[in-house]
């Protein structure tokens, strides 16, 4: 191949990669997500800033929430065992189709339970609140329901442990 045909061919590939570049940009340009940015934080300090609530209205609140976060952990954890407990369903190649079913429906109603214990828990934070306060929460609920979705960053409350435990008194992790 001559050089003249070398440097029209490498011209050529490097106008086409060009203008793949240029459609991969067009694309997250036009494809931006509409709407307002999701909300970040913690719940609580959230919940504080945005209702105003005093220093009692707060104690409360911590009370609430050590309480739900303990009886959510409770269901979580069995949550886990249930869905152990499905998929252990894999090695058996018996396992009935009402086996699975039944293992199924199980990790559905703890799941079902987590989520009526979150709507009572919301329900008293609510009940909490004076009248403007209420009006308040009603409009940043789904705000609070999403900032619960999303995983904090380590060493906030509510987020994953850090590494070496959940105060930092276990083993490091590999490699280090």
């Amino acid at each position: 191949m001559s050089t003249g045909t070398k440097n029209k061919l490498l011209t050529w590939l490097v106008i086409l990669l060009l203008v793949a570049n240029a459609a991969t940009l067009a694309m997250f340009w036009l494809n931006k997500r509409k709407g307002p940015p999701p909300v970040k934080g913690v719940p609580n300090e959230f919940l504080i800033k945005e209702l105003k609530l005093d220093s009692a209205q707060q104690q409360q609140l911590d009370v609430l929430v050590k309480e739900h976060r303990q009886k959510a952990e409770e269901i979580r954890e069995k949550v886990r065992a249930a869905k152990d407990s499905l998929f252990e369903l894999v090695k058996q190649t018996t396992a009935t189709d009402s086996a699975k079913q039944a293992a199924a429906a199980a990790c559905s109603k703890l799941t079902e339970e987590l989520d009526v214990l979150t709507v009572n828990h919301f329900q008293k934070i609510r009940a909490l609140c004076n009248t403007d306060q209420q009006k308040k929460f009603d409009d940043i609920i789904h705000d609070i329901t999403r900032m619960m979705g999303q995983p904090q960053p380590p060493g906030r409350r509510g987020g994953p442990p850090p590494p070496g435990g959940p105060h930092g008194d276990g083993p490091p992790p590999p490699g280090q």
